[in-house]
């Protein structure tokens, strides 16, 4: 092969002139270390060393890059080695973007690692409860530190979990990316519930939970504080949101006491998955605080906490494939209401083995 050109590791966003939106380009995430599943790999999934010599992400342990972890306990948080997004990206601001079918943007922002516990062999649904509300500390104050940055406009707090999701290290954590910009699907929450509060002076997600459905067929469970519920628009199989019972724009908005709740609750429902599926269960995990930027509507916006396991069954995966690739119309292959039901008997089986 000739004239090869070589990733430079350089941040950007590319515009899609016909769908309207930007791709971010990355080519630094190419190099991280992937210690995950691959193609045509039979691999055992289970996790049995609390200590991994040769994991990037345990504590004691010299990454990649040739910086020494601390010898942690609990969650701890740092920088991504190989980020998406980067506070020294470069600017094109003084390239003529104005021509829709070669435009690019600057990809700035903050990409952190989020290391759940020290103990590589743990999840969120195993690690302690002490341990669990030092995790949901760590994504209040991540969140309030990062969205004062005034380049950024949007916090996501996330996980990727499980070799099926494609995780390039099975060490137990999430990730944040703090960005420049208001992803696609923020933006269309964000009107949404905009334009709800101005047609009825309320919140959308208050007054959806406040629906009956949502208090007997599609409610999972409740604690003071949280709704966890199968949308009656849910997209994936066996999808969860927890939604405050109170308005609450971000995880920055709440109480120590809420903040404690959540954290507890999403433990919860990670241990529900556990049984329901009677395997460790992946999971992709999104945390919808409101954008931080300086947008009116951002007032109107509420809190939830969106867990989309990628399975159908134990053994089967829910693939995205040509219809749902092609139109982004999920087909959903549960009706939300059984799979709540399926869910709550879950969740009381997984309170009583606890």
């Amino acid at each position: 092969m000739t004239n090869v050109i070589t990733d430079q590791g350089n941040w950007e966003r590319r515009w899609h002139p016909l769908l309207s939106q930007w791709v971010v380009v990355a080519a630094r995430t190419g190099n991280r270390p992937w210690n995950g599943a691959t193609v045509g790999e039979e691999s055992d999934a289970v996790v049995t060393s609390a200590h991994d010599k040769s994991c990037h992400l345990c504590a004691g342990n010299t990454r990649s890059n040739g910086e020494i972890n601390p010898d942690y306990t609990g969650p701890w948080a740092f920088n991504n080695d190989y980020a998406s997004f980067a506070p020294d990206a470069p600017s094109f601001e003084n390239e003529n973007n104005n021509n829709p079918l070669h435009r690019r943007d600057s990809n700035q922002g903050h990409c952190r690692v989020l290391c759940w516990t020290e103990r590589h062999d743990q999840t969120l649904a195993s690690i302690s409860t002490d341990n669990m509300l030092a995790v949901g500390q760590l994504w209040q104050n991540e969140y309030n530190t990062l969205s004062q940055d005034p380049e950024i406009s949007q916090v996501l707090i996330f996980e990727n979990k499980g070799q099926e999701i494609g995780v390039s290290n099975p060490h137990p954590h999430g990730q944040i990316y703090a960005t420049s910009f208001v992803g696609d699907s923020f933006e269309r929450a964000r009107k949404a519930q905009a334009e709800w509060a101005r047609d009825n002076s309320s919140v959308m997600l208050l007054d959806l939970i406040a629906r009956e459905e949502y208090q007997y067929s599609l409610k999972v469970s409740e604690t003071d504080h949280f709704m966890a519920i199968v949308p009656y628009f849910a997209r994936f199989a066996y999808e969860c949101w927890i939604i405050p019972k109170a308005a609450a724009k971000h995880i920055g908005d709440m109480s120590d006491a809420q903040r404690d709740d959540l954290a507890l609750l999403y433990q919860k429902m990670a241990k529900t998955y556990n049984v329901l599926f009677q395997r460790e269960s992946p999971n992709i995990s999104l945390m919808y605080n409101a954008p931080c930027d300086t947008h009116q509507d951002n007032q109107h916006w509420q809190f939830h906490f969106v867990m989309q396991p990628p399975l159908r069954e134990p053994d089967k995966l829910k693939y995205l494939a040509g219809f749902e690739s092609g139109t982004a119309n999920i087909v959903n292959p549960v009706q939300p209401e059984a799979a709540a039901q399926r869910l709550r008997e879950a969740f009381k089986s997984a309170e009583t083995n606890t």
